[in-house]
């Protein structure tokens, strides 16, 4: 009897540092998540920055008397600086969504092998319909199903 318990205890001393690792991974995994968000601030700040600088230079363009300014190279450029930063920042939503896509699949599968065997889900049987409902005579008060006046005690 003392083995069984001791196999018992393992088990179980098994199952939490599972469930304990599982835990301080998805922990980091999250703070990463924090992190990125923080950096995708970062990014939106230059991107507003950047798509400044492409108003400036439209303006700039059309100063100049310029017909259409999205043809000349400073805008051009500023456009594809914007660009950049739009795309690194898409990057980084990605790679958010891979990360919760981590942390997901690693909640699902760590499970012991015990709780996946679960008994079959019986389906509960068709309801009956209810009854139709008797009419009362003309000049008496509905009567609710148990059987006092409806909205009244009874008292």
């Amino acid at each position: 009897m003392s083995a069984d318990v001791k196999e018992k205890a393992v088990g179980a001393l098994q199952i939490l540092w599972v469930y304990s690792r599982m835990f301080a991974i998805n922990t980091l995994r999250r703070a990463v998540i924090l992190g990125r968000y923080t950096l995708i601030c970062w990014q939106q700040q230059r991107l507003r920055c950047a798509q400044r600088r492409v108003g400036r230079a439209v303006l700039k363009a059309l100063e100049e008397g310029e017909v259409n300014p999205m043809l000349t190279e400073s805008v051009k450029d500023a456009l594809a600086k914007a660009g950049a930063v739009r795309g690194r920042k898409e990057k980084q939503y990605q790679a958010i969504a891979d990360i919760r896509e981590k942390i997901r699949t690693s909640c699902t599968c760590a499970r012991p092998a015990e709780a996946e065997e679960s008994p079959p889900v019986q389906e509960a049987p068709p309801a009956a319909e209810p009854e139709p409902a008797q009419e009362s005579p003309p000049g008496e008060e509905p009567r609710s199903p148990e059987g006092g006046p409806s909205g009244a005690s009874g008292q």
